[in-house]
């Protein structure tokens, strides 16, 4: 090409021309994850019955016809299966999967292509976890804070009624009607719902009167609500014959109607089988401290996990897991106590019954009571909006009465629950200051056995009694370890040193400190401590060093001590911490009672 020569611009000037404008790609909701991908044609006919959700595993996730939420494993999507989708809603499958004869009659459906359509729909909405998105029936908080109410064949988001189904990210499925909100505002005054139920609980004889009637009335709203609050506190009514515990019982039960769950024998397995994605309370009848707790422990493990929401993982015999979260409120009745770690403990509000006097039981009609839980309920939508700040106040309140966060959350939830059902507008700050006070935080029954795990352990190591095994006089180690440690010239040689040091333990002196020093390895101590959580696998680390580590003034020893011969790497704790002030016996003492 010569220098004058010029390219044709013309080509390049058409192809700028006749381009078209890329648009950027559509933002991804953060929430909802990346959306699958669509094509332009839906699979399903318009109008079908049968509303697909996604995918696990093998199987196929609908919402039927009625509104159910149905899985569907590859090889159930037959005629039956199918068919149980559609309900009767079979002329859907006659006019858009028919079987003709040879004169082109309409003479069946083709299972086979509905299978397909339908399989094919579910998998294009991509993967889909029940355990997040199902929301069974009871109470619910929407994405701006807002009460929603899953009563079973209508679902209540905000001032709307709603049909059964997908609404938003979740699934609100069909399932049986349960007590539905008062259709007007409920009454002022003593005909005030709140203040009618409060009036009533007031005839049973609690320990702490009102208070402990105020905190029952608070855990009727949070169990009403159970799903829609942070925290889910635990009440435990206690108290011999006579003194009201079933017809507290039936007046909840009439209260709530099929909104609760009442069982009077039951295993953990039951009960979460029941609750399965709802949020509906539990109350247990007749919990009574058993000879073998392993049964207890495993309903109390339950209610633990229910109170701030926790993960339930279940096994199953196809070798696939079951798992929900537990979001329901408990009550629980007996006699006694079973026993209780203090983890579940800090989570429950004793409330001791006495005996009834000679007062007529209370009105227990079915139908006046079943309204009273409506109107209870409206209530609470009424008041919903107030929430968080009552909430807020009460905790506040109750914090610098002196409880921590565990307390502020079991009690400022039961008080701030009352306070929506028994008062109108902002709360009362004095008010709320008041009844913080009254729950003494020194003399509650839910502390009366408040101890940490390392506290507990020492009061389990020095009142056990050794020998274990063996005649003779047996005495418990903190009797040992005054003896041992009562004359330090003759302790080596005692009867109370060598029968400590049997058993892992031994009164020593370091830089001119006394302690008690415990191996972190013993067989002698892994016999005192069978049975207790702080048992140690044969092989495995010591449970019971860490926990006394814990203790103020625990620490490893310097170099390995010796007991009874056996050379041992110890924990050594202050002698002070050991034994009480002003207990340690003198030598003198020591020396006349050796036999």
């Amino acid at each position: 090409m010569s220098e004058d020569a010029k390219p044709d611009a013309a080509p390049v000037r058409q192809v700028i021309d006749n381009s078209q404008e890329v648009l950027p790609a559509a933002p991804q909701d953060a929430e909802d994850g990346p959306p699958p991908p669509r094509e332009h044609e839906p699979i399903l006919p318009a109008g079908c019955p049968v509303i697909p959700l996604g995918k696990l595993g093998n199987k196929s996730f609908y919402i039927d016809a009625i509104g159910q939420l149905r899985d569907k494993a590859d090889t159930e999507h037959g005629r039956l299966g199918i068919l149980d989708l559609v309900g009767t809603k079979t002329e859907f499958l006659y006019e858009h999967w028919p079987r003709r004869d040879k004169e082109g009659n309409v003479v069946g459906w083709r299972p086979e292509l509905c299978a397909e359509k339908l399989m094919a729909a579910a998998a294009r909405e991509g993967i889909w976890n029940p355990s997040e998105r199902i929301r069974g029936r009871g109470a619910w908080k929407g994405g701006a804070g807002e009460l929603i109410l899953h009563c079973g064949d209508r679902v209540l988001q905000g001032d709307s009624w709603q049909a059964p189904g997908k609404i938003g990210r979740y699934v609100y499925p069909a399932e049986p009607a349960i007590l539905r909100p008062w259709e007007k505002p409920t009454g002022t005054g003593d005909q005030q719902p709140g203040k009618r139920l409060f009036m009533l609980l007031q005839r049973w004889r609690f320990d702490r009167g009102d208070l402990d009637a105020r905190l029952l009335l608070g855990w009727t709203g949070a169990a009403m609500l159970g799903g829609a609050i942070d925290w889910r506190p635990v009440v435990w009514i206690t108290g011999g014959p006579g003194t009201g515990k079933s017809t507290l019982h039936k007046l909840l039960a009439l209260i709530f109607g099929d909104a609760l769950i009442s069982v009077s024998d039951a295993t953990a397995a039951g009960i979460w089988q029941k609750v399965a994605h709802s949020t509906l309370p539990v109350a247990l009848d007749e919990f009574e401290a058993e000879e073998d707790g392993r049964g207890a422990q495993a309903k109390l493990k339950l209610i633990r996990q229910a109170a701030s929401g926790g993960l339930v993982l279940r096994g199953g015999s196809d070798h696939s897991s079951t798992e929900f979260k537990a979001r329901s409120c408990f009550l629980a009745s007996s006699v006694l106590l079973p026993s209780l770690l203090p983890a579940d403990r800090s989570r429950i509000a004793i409330l001791k019954l006495g005996t009834l006097g000679t007062e007529p039981e209370p009105d227990l009609d079915p139908g006046s009571r079943r309204d009273l839980g409506r109107q209870l309920l409206r209530r609470l939508v009424d008041q919903w909006n107030r929430w968080n700040e009552t909430l807020t106040v009460y905790r506040a309140a109750l914090q610098k009465a002196g409880h921590g966060a565990r307390g502020a959350d079991v009690f400022g939830t039961l008080l701030a629950m009352a306070d929506l059902l028994l008062h109108d507008g902002e709360p009362n700050h004095d008010f709320a200051h008041e009844l913080a006070q009254q729950l003494d935080v020194v003399g509650l029954a839910e502390r009366e056995d408040d101890a940490t795990d390392e506290e507990q352990i020492l009061q389990h190591l020095l009142t056990s009694s050794l020998p274990l095994d063996g005649g003779g006089v047996r005495r418990s180690v903190g009797e040992l370890v005054r003896r041992a440690h009562a004359s330090p010239f003759l302790a080596e040689g005692s009867d109370a040193a060598e029968i400590l040091g049997t058993y892992g333990l031994k009164v020593t002196s370091e830089d001119g400190k006394q302690g008690l020093a415990i191996a972190n390895k013993h067989v002698g101590l892994a016999r005192l401590f069978a049975g207790t959580h702080w048992a140690a696998k044969s092989g495995g680390s010591s449970v019971w060093k860490q926990a006394l580590r814990r203790l103020p003034g625990a620490a490893p020893s310097k170099n390995g001590v010796r007991f009874a011969g056996a050379l041992c790497r110890a924990t050594v704790l202050p002698i002070s911490l050991v034994l009480a002030p002003g207990s340690e016996p003198s030598a003198q003492r020591y020396l006349s009672d050796i036999d």
